[in-house]
């Protein structure tokens, strides 16, 4: 099998992330990796990348993926690159808040409430622990208050220092971290004989084979609206060196313009030179 790498969409893009995981097997695979409960769908995820009428959750706050459980919980997954810090911890409390609001509540049952599970992927941060998880506690003696809201983090970067290369945690942390088409080769040498290897291959190559469609929904309102900072930074990072590149492209042009004008003059002077001494030596 080969992996078909692309530089822009590459398989830690959030747009990709959307396309893939909006299918059962793989957002079910994620999600037993990263909270370790064995999920079971009953319908394909809800994604960003294919809104449906009845996205009510999705049309209030704007996960990548999300789905509810057989077990009667929410869980949503959201692929992070870069975030600041500060902003990443209000920006989990307030989605995990959401997802719990925008519940219809029948007659003040409360306990009829499903949980929600918030799970950020996140590429470019530190920490210690490959996983963080967060829940409400009392603050003297630590016990769960509340189980109906858990936020998950994952670093990848911590994930890729595991001893345990075989978990599919670890497996997933590589699939995230290929960064270019040599990466991509070497994953699929080491994890050529796994089944969630060989749907992670075959989901990507047919989402970067419609690169038209990936531009589209790159391209649509709900995507340029959900830019954050640090996203919209790197955008104008990308178009800077871009025009710069431009620019110094268009400097050496001109360069290579006058240093061939010049060339040329002193062909033509050494030309005329070797004709007036011949000219002088004749006489």
């Amino acid at each position: 099998m080969k992996l078909n790498y692309h530089s822009h969409f590459c398989p830690s893009n959030d747009i990709v992330f959307s396309v893939m995981y909006s299918k059962r097997y793989l957002f079910s695979e994620l999600i037993s990796a990263i909270t370790g409960d064995e999920i079971e769908l009953d319908e394909e995820p809800h994604s960003q990348a294919s809104l449906r009428e009845d996205d009510v959750l999705l049309n209030s706050i704007r996960f990548d993926v999300f789905s509810t459980a057989n077990n009667k919980r929410i869980y949503t997954a959201d692929m992070q690159r870069s975030y600041k810090e500060a902003r990443l911890v209000n920006r989990t409390v307030y989605y995990s808040c959401r997802a719990l609001s925008t519940q219809v509540v029948d007659n003040m049952n409360y306990e009829d409430l499903k949980p929600v599970n918030i799970c950020f992927i996140l590429t470019s941060h530190n920490n210690k622990k490959a996983i963080r998880r967060i829940k409400f506690c009392d603050v003297d003696d630590h016990d769960v208050y509340s189980d109906v809201i858990e936020i998950t983090l994952v670093y990848v970067k911590t994930v890729l220092k595991s001893k345990d290369k075989k978990s599919k945690l670890y497996l997933l942390a590589r699939f995230f971290d290929i960064s270019s088409q040599k990466k991509a080769d070497k994953f699929v040498l080491e994890f050529e004989n796994t089944k969630l290897e060989k749907e992670l291959i075959v989901m990507y190559n047919k989402s970067v084979a419609s690169v038209n469609n990936l531009r589209k929904i790159e391209s649509s309102p709900y995507f340029t609206e959900r830019l954050n900072e640090a996203q919209l930074e790197e955008e104008r990072k990308k178009a800077a060196e871009k025009a710069a590149k431009k620019e110094s492209e268009k400097w050496q042009g001109v360069i290579k313009e006058v240093i061939s004008e010049k060339d040329t003059i002193i062909s033509e002077k050494d030309a005329l030179i070797a004709e007036l001494k011949k000219r002088l030596g004749d006489n």
